[in-house]
């Protein structure tokens, strides 16, 4: 089981404001932290990681399938990151019920709204838009000074060799 921890905001996007479960994640890379992206006219669903700060950005049309959805873009993001196909399928089966819950971290919204200037600049300086996967790419390579300047794709390749 995975829980999707998503600010008030994107709760009442997804309709899932209401009658919230107390459950814990069973996946290696713990709960995912979720907000709405705004870059330019566009929207996007920002995703991280609980325990290693690693980005999912999926478009804002995608909220509808998001249970589906969601566990296919972590697996895409992890095979970027270079994660195992044995490690990318143990964590998608271990990802197979999808809950939604409140935010519970402060560190973390605090890397959501880093990410969320570093995309906006990084966006604006462009002549032609970015893909979401160069994105994730390049927001997965940034220093976590709360985590002492690691990497998000240093810390999930080390959450895979831990187990």
């Amino acid at each position: 089981m995975v829980v999707l921890r998503c600010t008030q905001k994107l709760l009442a996007r997804l309709k899932q404001a209401d009658n919230l479960p107390v459950v814990e994640s069973t996946t290696r890379l713990g709960d995912w932290y979720g907000n709405i992206l705004q870059l330019g006219r566009r929207q996007h669903l920002l995703f991280i990681s609980e325990r290693s700060r690693l980005p999912v950005i999926l478009p804002i049309r995608e909220a509808r399938n998001l249970t589906t959805v969601f566990p296919d873009a972590v697996c895409e993001a992890l095979d970027l990151v270079g994660v195992s196909a044995a490690d990318i399928a143990d964590e998608r089966s271990r990802m197979s019920e999808v809950a939604f819950g409140r935010t519970r971290n402060r560190s973390l919204l605090g890397t959501m709204t880093d990410y969320a200037f570093m995309a906006q600049i990084g966006h604006a300086r462009r002549p032609e838009p970015e893909t979401t996967e160069e994105l994730m790419r390049f927001l997965a390579q940034t220093p976590i000074l709360p985590l002492k300047g690691a990497r998000p794709t240093d810390l999930t390749l080390a959450a895979f060799r831990d187990e």
